[in-house]
């Protein structure tokens, strides 16, 4: 896999951001926001130490783990979804880094919606590009079913990526929404996306292998 040059100065120009903010950070910064975009945990401001640096483990690792990967052929075949996946993870984790920052700072943001709406559009760019996953053992939907056999891994993969698109769709929606109605549009849009394409794989081997 190749640098992505373009990634590193991003995550660069994140990293020194954050160090030079970081002395005006009050002691206590927000660890975490519930449905609402409200804080319902504040944290020592260290932790933005890690949360500004885990964009790059995350890069690194991602550069790495195909190279172990006993089916590392399958990257080349997938090289463009693994590409933008990658670049789209990182803009996304840098994006909730300054999020918390702006927050610590005392600026008033809608934290909710920006991060259903960023979360939907991650969803969507994953959805777009899944059906080109070749099988492997880190990337895409990892099921017993989906590793056992290609056929099911590829019309899971296809049938995933839909599933990835209407998740999406439902969290951009939800960004508009609050209280039960926006709790209700999350857990639909995870179910969807998370767990059709499990159920999926499991049905269709159970098909294939009574054919």
């Amino acid at each position: 896999m190749k640098i992505n040059n373009l990634l590193i100065i991003l995550i660069a120009i994140s990293l020194l951001g954050t160090f030079l903010v970081f002395d005006k950070l009050p002691d206590k910064v927000p660890g975490h926001f519930d449905i609402n975009g409200e804080v319902d945990r504040y944290d020592n401001k260290e932790i933005l130490i890690f949360t500004g640096g885990l964009p790059l483990i995350i890069y690194l690792l991602m550069i790495f783990l195909p190279k172990i990967d006993p089916k590392k052929s399958s990257y080349l075949k997938h090289k463009k979804a693994y590409k933008i996946t990658k670049a789209i993870a990182i803009v996304f984790l840098i994006i909730v880094q300054w999020i918390m920052i702006t927050v610590a700072l005392g600026f008033n943001i809608n934290v909710s919606m920006i991060i259903r709406i960023g979360v939907g559009v991650l969803f969507i760019v994953i959805g777009n590009f899944m059906g080109q996953i070749r099988q492997n053992y880190f990337f895409g939907i990892k099921t017993p079913w989906t590793l056992a056999n290609e056929m099911v891994w590829k019309k899971t993969h296809r049938a995933g990526g839909y599933a990835f698109l209407v998740g999406g769709l439902i969290m951009i929606a939800s960004s508009f929404t609050y209280g039960a109605m926006a709790m209700i549009s999350l857990i639909a849009a995870i179910a969807i996306a998370a767990f059709y394409p499990i159920i999926y794989s499991y049905i269709i081997y159970r098909k294939i292998g009574e054919e």
